[in-house]
């Protein structure tokens, strides 16, 4: 097997031979010896025979310009002088033709001889002076080059460490910016084919058997886009990197299993946009990026279990406030829609928006403790019963500050019946003092409760509870809320779904 060492001496040699005529210091030297021919070679066979069949020979025979005799005469005159150069380490001169002089010289690194320079059509012999100063510039070409090739094995080595260091920042910052799988894996496959300038990436999470690999995120850049497929663990690159836990790497793919504690799943790039081969630096980044990718993975799929969890302890909630006597069924999707629209108007992130949308589930949990005659009463209301009801953003701000996970949603509920010209209850709060998701809340709760049944009331028309809210604005309610409220409540498909939920044509 070729050493490490070998490989070093090619490299350098192919250096010097593409770029030697543009040194400075043999530009300098050929215009001093009138433009002599530089040829180089990294072997010299022993035999004449073989020889004068090289490339070298064949330069060095085209320069002489003689008679065949002659030609192969000159030619073992260059052979000897390049062999005991290699034997002397030292510079030979020999005849090149027609009153030509010629010089080889062993190239050297580290002591070892990796090739020669042959100097031909020289129109004077060196002098020994010239002679001294012409090694002197050769070996500094070399040392030269080597250190060049030394900064390239450095840089590519540093770089992709570098790369690396950048990476993870970058997936910190990804994993702060969002908690939702079906946003971050598509992150994660952006930046993956960023950093490799990749044409396509392809994610795959372990399925609960521990068989498959499930398609999850497939980012394209090509014409023809390739449809997601399921996997077999332990087939292809994506499955061999799951069940070796380790990279699979080939000219066009590279397969990272993602690992937190075990594996998780797969990154897989494939077609550098350069069209070149994807290497051993490009796994090392890959391999960074993986780890970090599998941790942001993993809590993400925390958040969801907990997210889901506290969900379905809200829609409990939502179902028991249902089945009392003066409950009613709630558009809820259509509820949650709105609340989406109008958030997202407002430049709320999603955690802020999940929020309001628990808040919306939970608004009445207060009415709970208010006596069942009293929310069911169908006449006028007296000022003590009036005073019971105003207490019941309260009551169910206290009950739902017991539980955890629900904590940042109480302010939304304690204040979403303040009203915008500071005549609600229970502080009287006034315009901007009110927070904004309360402001919202307000709108659509009151909507909400508008199109639905009450004991004491028949349901308004859609139509209708949008112009009831549109009268409220400026006293009751944001004026800017119920702009966005009105532009959302619009829009076709949440016509279409209130319309479906509430089983209206």
């Amino acid at each position: 097997m070729e050493s490490t060492e070998t490989r070093n001496q090619e490299r350098l040699f192919a250096l010097l031979k593409e770029r030697w005529e543009e040194r400075s210091e043999i530009k300098a030297f050929s215009r001093y010896l009138k433009n002599p021919v530089w040829i180089l070679t990294s072997r010299v066979p022993y035999a004449y025979t073989e020889f004068r069949k090289t490339d070298t020979a064949k330069q060095i025979k085209n320069l002489i310009h003689r008679p065949q005799k002659e030609t192969q005469k000159r030619l073992m005159v260059a052979l000897k002088a390049i062999k005991k150069s290699r034997k002397n380490r030292a510079p030979e001169k020999f005849g090149c033709g027609r009153k030509m002089y010629g010089l080889s010289y062993p190239l050297m690194l580290n002591g070892d001889i990796f090739g020669f320079v042959i100097l031909c059509n020289m129109k004077k012999e060196m002098s020994p002076d010239i002679m001294k100063v012409f090694v002197s510039v050769v070996d500094a070409v070399v040392r030269g080059a080597s250190k060049e090739l030394e900064l390239e094995d450095l840089n590519s080595t540093v770089r992709p460490r570098a790369i690396a260091l950048s990476t993870v920042h970058t997936v910190h910052r990804l994993m702060s910016s969002t908690l939702d799988p079906d946003e971050l894996l598509p992150r994660i496959a952006r930046l993956s084919m960023q950093v490799m300038r990749a044409n396509r990436c392809s994610i795959k999470l372990v399925g609960k058997k521990r068989k498959i690999l499930l398609p999850k995120c497939t980012i394209d850049l090509r014409k023809e886009k390739t449809k997601l497929k399921k996997v077999i663990i332990g087939k292809y690159a994506p499955g061999k990197a799951v069940k070796r836990g380790a990279s699979v790497r080939g000219k066009n793919y590279l397969a990272t299993p993602l690992i937190d504690e075990d594996v998780m799943g797969v990154i897989t790039l494939y077609d550098k946009l350069d069209g070149k081969e994807f290497t051993a630096f490009d796994e090392e980044i890959m391999r960074t990026l993986a780890e970090q990718a599998a941790i942001a993975i993993t809590n993400a799929q925390l958040f969801q279990e907990q997210e889901d969890l506290t969900m379905s302890s809200i829609r409990c909630i939502a179902q028991l406030l249902e089945t009392r006597p003066h409950g009613s069924h709630r558009p809820e999707a259509s509820f949650l829609k709105l609340i989406l629209l109008i958030g997202q108007k407002f430049n709320m992130n999603e955690s802020e928006i999940r929020r309001m949308q628990y808040a919306a589930m939970l608004h009445d949990a207060g009415q709970i403790s208010i006596p069942e005659k009293v929310l069911a009463k169908r006449g006028e209301l007296t000022p003590p019963e009036i005073d019971i009801i105003k207490m019941h953003p309260l009551r169910g701000a206290n009950i739902l500050s017991k539980f955890k996970p629900l904590k940042t949603i109480v302010p939304i509920i304690l204040y979403h019946h303040e009203n915008w010209d500071g005549t609600g209850y229970p502080e009287g709060l006034k315009k901007g003092a009110i927070p904004l998701a309360a402001r919202i809340l307000a709108v659509v709760a009151s909507f909400e409760a508008m199109i639905t049944d009450k004991p004491y009331r028949r349901a308004l028309s859609v139509n209708a509870a949008v112009n009831e809210v549109k009268k409220g604005s400026g006293t009751q309610f944001d004026p800017k809320v119920v702009d966005v409220f009105y532009e959302a409540v619009m829009r076709k498909d949440v016509r279409k779904l209130l319309h479906k939920e509430l089983g209206r044509a």
